[in-house]
């Protein structure tokens, strides 16, 4: 067995059985397909919140030390060259039990994403009850939405607010490290996301939307605004 298929097997095939499950435990419940998205999307952030606490945790740690020891990194990378510098801080770090590998905890949150991103396009990519199914004035959700048409061009809506969504969950989420690095990624990961969503079928999107929104939600759990916008968007849609 090759390492991809071993990762496949233990990691990523276990979610995306428990996804087809759960799916089809609600819509078999609701009969309705939008709503068995949504309820997904709810009951797999649920499901994983625990782990997103703990990498939240994580990541603040990550932050506290970067901004400790900031101060007498940057005045060592200034004050010395070459391997002067190299050895002292690399004496540094081992006197603080810090290491420069330290800034790769800020992508926690990011890295667990992955799983689920790639369990969550698989079962809905080959989920026959999406196949036709309309959602609002998207027809079918086994394809692009294609809800703007301009003259020739149809431009897929729901990838971009995916992608919007992208950006405020980046911009509420704590900073870690350099805040120009964080500014970046919050132009870099959007876009990227977007190039990748913009041609997946429209029920992925929505999915993923509804992740970012109720990753904000827990983010700023005292927003009574962003605490109902599932709930508008389900009457919407589902109307």
């Amino acid at each position: 067995m090759t390492f991809p298929k071993a990762l496949y097997t233990l990691i990523i095939y276990p979610i995306e059985l428990m996804f087809e499950i759960v799916f089809s435990i609600i819509y078999k419940s609701s009969g309705n397909v939008v709503i068995s998205i949504i309820m997904l999307s709810m009951a797999f952030n649920l499901m994983v919140l625990p782990l997103y606490r703990r990498a939240d945790r994580i990541q603040e740690e990550a932050r506290e030390k970067e901004i400790k020891f900031a101060p007498v990194i940057k005045h060592i990378r200034q004050s010395f060259k070459g391997d002067e510098r190299f050895m002292i801080l690399q004496t540094y770090y081992r006197q603080n039990d810090y290491s420069p590998l330290n800034v790769l905890k800020s992508s926690v949150s990011l890295l667990l994403q992955i799983p689920f991103f790639i369990a969550a396009y698989r079962m809905l990519s080959q989920c026959s009850i999406l196949s036709g199914a309309a959602a609002g004035p998207i027809s079918d959700l086994s394809s692009p939405d294609n809800l703007l048409v301009i003259g020739s061009l149809a431009v897929n809506i729901l990838p971009i607010l995916m992608a919007v969504s992208t950006g405020l969950q980046s911009a509420f989420t704590p900073a870690t490290g350099d805040k120009s690095q964080q500014k970046m990624m919050m132009i870099f990961m959007p876009t990227m996301m977007l190039f990748m969503f913009y041609s997946f079928p429209s029920a992925l999107s929505l999915y993923w939307f509804l992740s970012n929104l109720f990753s904000i939600v827990q983010l700023h759990e005292r927003s009574h605004l962003l605490n109902v916008i599932p709930l508008v968007l389900l009457l919407n849609l589902s109307g």
